[in-house]
């Protein structure tokens, strides 16, 4: 069983502490019962000494039921815990292109719902284990009561189980298939918000979607899921019956057979009426049960898919030094672009960038610009060719530490709701963070209290303007700007050409600006053109003046 495995894995010996635990839990309860048998069939009055018994058996059985559960719970949060974040360092080590080829849908789809059905698998687990023990504890007792007729109550819930688990055990299946389709609903709701406006302004459309691919993902997930929870009822509701069998076998066959007496009747009548509520209780966690363990396996699968193509070494923290030359040497990168069955080749790719040198990337559609982006930076690594830093070769020991050279604005960059690894209480870094707030005319509208951003609702174009406050701040050799003048009106544009470019230059930075700003492209040292997936060097200024697009 996965779950186990998991609580395993948080501490073995706490994990044998709560079974031990919960098995003095059920010896406590059989005794209990036994107690509550002599009470019963004696014709005597009870007794100072069953008394104490009874009381002390409670005590018992109800300490050690609450510790086991407490233990078990702490494990059930520490490995859901280590669960989640092992998956997301995961995640983080994980090549960028093989994350984009797997799908945020089906990222967040484990993050979320996996890791939640985990969690309400792992949350149920002590009341699975203790009443397992409980059972154990009450079989013992009949065994003490009378070998011959335990085993044939052994035989007759042989045969229960067997009629209960035939038909439970197709719904893992089902758990299987919808787990699956999950991740095709987690998909389309995906498309729902990020095709919000084209499906607003379309009607045809909006209709097509919302009935070729919203509707048909959550009508098979609700056909999967009502289907389990009817064989899950069935099964529930049969294995209840299978009580009822088992009580009136005792109660109306049991007396027939010589040798057996009313009081072993009464007595494993009141043992079996005592396990209805346990027996009851882990039957009605089986499915939690198998949801969680179908959530592990795929849990684990996605994280072996992950570990297989993974070439980090570690997450690095390293400052980065200074450099001399970045070379590019006959690097290419081969993809597929979408809705064409073709791959596109990007190179091979001969670049080279130094300190104080600011160069412009220009191209059409499709040419490559933002590729060649994630190329350079480490994000995607060359399938052939070579990258060196002042003659160091990047390979996968150093690509991580290589990363940290960089500092960028993507075309497609995300915000975060706090300028992240800057230490807020520093005076001279707050008074540097409201100095270019002002800059940038975002003072009136965000403010930084300790590194955290009062808001991140703003324009495209003043959401821009802190993730370039974000870069800035970094205060990296290398900085690489995608389209960032895109969204900005032409009075940033101009602070953007004409002051911090120039200013980052002076600073000794080497900049790389993927721009259609042919007005401005007079300012840059270098102008590279993509064609096709071609580089083109130093092209003069009015070669390109006329390239528009993305």
């Amino acid at each position: 069983m996965n779950v186990v495995r998991l609580l395993l894995r948080a501490s073995r010996a706490r994990f044998a502490l709560a079974v031990v635990l919960g098995l003095l839990a059920g010896g406590a309860s059989a005794v209990l019962v036994s107690r509550i048998n002599q009470a019963v069939t004696s014709r005597e009055p009870v007794s100072s000494e069953l008394v104490l018994g009874f009381v002390a058996a409670g005590m018992a059985a109800l300490l050690s039921r609450m510790s086991s559960q407490l233990i078990l719970n702490g494990l059930h949060y520490g490995a859901l815990f280590e669960l989640r974040v092992h998956l997301c360092r995961r995640i983080l080590a994980a090549p960028l292109r093989q994350l984009e080829e797997l799908g945020s849908h089906r990222l967040t789809a484990s993050l979320v719902e996996d890791a939640n059905a985990v969690s309400m698998a792992l949350l149920h687990a002590p009341s699975i284990f203790v009443n397992a023990a409980i059972v154990t504890g009450c079989l013992v007792y009949l065994v003490w009561l009378s070998p011959p007729m335990f085993l044939a109550l052994v035989a007759f819930m042989a045969l229960a189980v067997l009629l209960y688990w035939l038909p439970t055990r197709t719904t893992f299946a089902f758990i299987g298939r919808s787990r699956e389709a999950q991740d095709a609903q987690y998909q389309s709701f995906e498309s729902l918000l990020r095709g919000l406006k084209e499906l607003k302004l379309n009607g045809k459309r909006r209709e097509a979607f919302m009935d070729e691919v919203l509707v048909p993902a959550a009508h098979r997930l609700r056909v999967l899921f009502t289907r389990t929870s009817n064989i899950f009822s069935v099964t529930a509701s049969w294995g209840a019956f299978l009580h009822v069998i088992c009580l009136g076998l005792l109660l109306l066959a049991a007396p027939r057979v010589q040798g057996v007496d009313w009081g072993l009747v009464v007595g494993y009548t009141l043992v079996v009426l005592y396990l209805q509520q346990p027996l009851e209780s882990v039957m009605g966690l089986l499915p939690l049960l198998g949801r969680g363990t179908v959530a592990v396996r795929k849990m684990e699968r996605l994280e072996h898919e992950l570990a297989a193509g993974a070439v980090d070494t570690g997450l690095s923290t390293a400052e980065p030094r200074s450099f001399q030359r970045l070379e590019m040497v006959a690097a290419t990168h081969t993809y597929h672009r979408e809705n064409e069955d073709s791959s596109f080749t990007l190179g091979p790719i001969d670049l080279d960038l130094e300190p104080g040198e600011v160069v412009f990337l220009v191209g059409g559609n499709g040419s490559g610009k933002t590729t060649l982006a994630k190329l350079l930076t480490g994000l995607y690594v060359p399938e052939s060719g070579t990258i060196r830093l002042d003659g160091e070769a990047i390979a996968d020991s150093n690509r991580e530490r290589y990363r940290q050279h960089f500092s960028t604005v993507f075309s497609d960059f995300h915000l975060f709701e706090s300028l992240l690894g800057f230490d807020g209480s520093d005076e001279q870094v707050s008074r540097q963070i409201a100095d270019s707030l002002a800059r940038l005319q975002l003072d009136r509208k965000v403010s930084a209290v300790g590194g955290a951003l009062s808001t991140t609702a703003l324009s495209a174009g003043q959401r821009k303007r802190l993730a370039l406050l974000a870069a800035w701040l970094e205060d990296r050799p290398l900085y690489v700007f995608d389209e960032w003048a895109a969204d900005q009106d032409p009075l940033f544009k101009e602070v953007f050409y004409r002051e911090f470019l120039p200013e980052l230059k002076r600073r000794g930075k080497s900049v790389l600006v993927i721009s259609h700003d042919d007005r401005y492209f007079a300012l840059a040292d270098r102008l590279l053109r993509l064609e096709s997936g071609r580089l083109v060097e130093n092209q003069p200024a009015d070669a390109v003046a006329g390239i528009r697009g993305g």
